[in-house]
């Protein structure tokens, strides 16, 4: 299963940080117009004049404006990037009970990358946001049990923290909780219930979903065999980046299953996947080579270096 990067922070903030204010103006009694007026001029990118509104709230305690501030700070917006002080920040705020900041902190130990790797307190943190409510602390709960990180491995708790953020909509839940049902892990063998927690996540563009999911139709795992489907599948994934769906899209225009063959698009999808750490990718780009002449082979090569991926929305 796949955790959520560092990226999350900006995404989060960015799409929600007005409802953030909204939703927790009963914590900030007092506050709430410096509040908005600090995430109004984040968001219109006035950073500075965001810092001078939000530091105050925060070292009077404040744990939406410290969150807010440890965001910042991460970013290196309005102040110097330093993920040591966004860290002092996030636990402030997570010690003061502030969902978002107990998600980004247990991340932060769940990495390892700013402060010692630590899955117990991942979990502590992870566990304490979950049971708020928070989606995306749920689904790397679930994925902490999955994987006996910090405690021992348990699919069944895996299984229901996963279904509790799938229903919040969260693309990541849903699609590990087809994963469970595709190999019976915590759960019944179901390809009916794999197949319609990937399609859910599919929706939302999940490219790990759209990836899985188009094996399903490659392979007819629980569902009528359609190359043409598993194409189009893989190309939503591939075309963000995912290295598995590019190499299985290359496969693809190799045998002309789905889609038309085609040496060149196979010969690009097997280099981008292999340059992303695949090493079927790299294994596959070196059989179809020796098929090609050296028009298509440069051909292919300019096709990888102007190649840009997808934005998963």
């Amino acid at each position: 299963m796949f955790s959520l990067k560092k990226n999350v922070f900006e995404k989060i903030l960015n799409q929600s940080i007005l409802l953030f204010l909204a939703l927790n103006f009963t914590m900030v009694t007092g506050y709430a117009d410096q509040l908005q007026d600090g995430s109004n001029a984040y968001l219109s990118k006035d950073y500075e004049k965001a810092h001078r509104l939000i530091f105050p709230l925060a070292k009077k305690g404040n744990a939406v404006a410290q969150f807010f501030l440890g965001t910042m700070y991460d970013q290196g917006k309005g102040v110097p990037h330093n993920p040591m002080i966004a860290f002092k920040w996030y636990s402030l705020s997570a010690e003061l009970g502030y969902s978002r900041a107990q998600f980004n902190l247990a991340e932060m130990y769940r990495e390892g990358f700013i402060t010692a790797q630590d899955f117990k307190k991942a979990l502590k943190w992870y566990r304490l946001a979950a049971e708020q409510g928070l989606a995306e602390a749920q689904c790397n709960l679930g994925s902490m049990y999955e994987n006996g990180q910090g405690v021992r491995k348990n699919y069944k708790k895996a299984v229901r923290w996963y279904r509790l953020s799938a229903k919040q909509g969260y693309a990541m839940a849903a699609s590990n909780l087809g994963v469970m049902h595709e190999y019976g892990q915590g759960v019944t063998l179901d390809y009916e219930k794999a197949i319609k927690w990937y399609r859910r996540a599919v929706k939302q563009g999940f490219a790990v979903a759209q990836t899985n999911l188009g094996f399903m139709y490659e392979s007819g795992k629980g569902i009528m065999q359609d190359h043409k489907e598993a194409g189009k599948l893989y190309r939503l994934a591939a075309e963000q980046g995912h290295n598995l769906a590019q190499n299985y899209l290359g496969v693809l225009y190799v045998s002309g299953q789905g889609v038309s063959q085609d040496y060149v698009l196979a010969y690009m999808w097997f280099s981008l996947s292999g340059s992303r750490g695949f090493k079927d990718g790299i294994k596959n780009q070196k059989k179809i080579e020796k098929k090609m002449s050296k028009e298509q082979i440069e051909e292919a090569k300019k096709m990888v270096l102007n190649w840009k991926p997808t934005k998963y929305k």
